[in-house]
C-alpha cells in the first residue's frame, strides 16, 4: 500500500490525519497486515498510525512499536466501534 492508499482507507472510516499522524481510538480495533517472509502477520490493536516519507510506524495499545516501508503494508482492517451494552458473562435476566 501507499502513503496515500492508507490515508485514503482511514479517511473513509472516520478518521483524520494530523500532521501525517493518525490517532485511532481504542474501541475501533485497527489491524494492520504485514508481509513477512513466507507469512502475514497481523499488527493488532493499532491506536496510532504515524505516516513518515518512506515508512509507516504503528504504536498499539500495549506500547508496542512497529516500523514498516509502505510495500510491507498489505491491508488494513477497522472494526466498528460497539454501539450496544456488552454482553454480561454467564446467565442473565
Amino acid at each position: 500500500m501507499t502513503k496515500d492508499t492508507i490515508i485514503a482507507a482511514l479517511s473513509a472510516e472516520g478518521l483524520a490525519a494530523s500532521q501525517d499522524i493518525i490517532a485511532i481510538p481504542e474501541e475501533r480495533e485497527a489491524i494492520f497486515l504485514v508481509a513477512a517472509p513466507g507469512d502475514v502477520m497481523p499488527v493488532n490493536k493499532v491506536v496510532r498510525a504515524e505516516l513518515r516519507d518512506k515508512y509507516l510506524c504503528l504504536h498499539t495499545v500495549k506500547d508496542e512499536h512497529f516500523c514498516f516501508t509502505y510495500d510491507l503494508i498489505l491491508g488494513l482492517r477497522v472494526l466498528a466501534a460497539h454501539l450496544g451494552k456488552e454482553r454480561l458473562a454467564g446467565f442473565a435476566k
